[in-house]
């Protein structure tokens, strides 16, 4: 983890962003105490429905899409 004085922000900003840019957790300090963090962005979920519907379409064969998805893990 990366760590910033809060004196120095205006002349390391764009390093602060690429940092963050690249996943790392930047934390930003003033009289070496942490007083704020900066974090890179959380992944959006995957979207399962839309992903099974481009694949099966909105309702293949008349099979419901939780059924094809149990059959398309196999025995487990």
């Amino acid at each position: 983890m990366k760590t910033a004085a809060i004196s120095e922000l205006p002349n390391v900003w764009t390093d602060i962003l690429s940092w963050v840019s690249a996943g790392e957790e930047v934390q930003l300090t003033d009289c070496n105490k942490t007083v704020a963090r900066v974090l890179p962005p959380t992944p959006a979920a995957p979207d399962f429905l839309a992903r099974a519907q481009a694949i099966w379409g909105d309702q293949p064969d008349g099979t419901n899409l939780s059924s094809l998805v149990e059959e398309g893990r196999g025995a487990r």
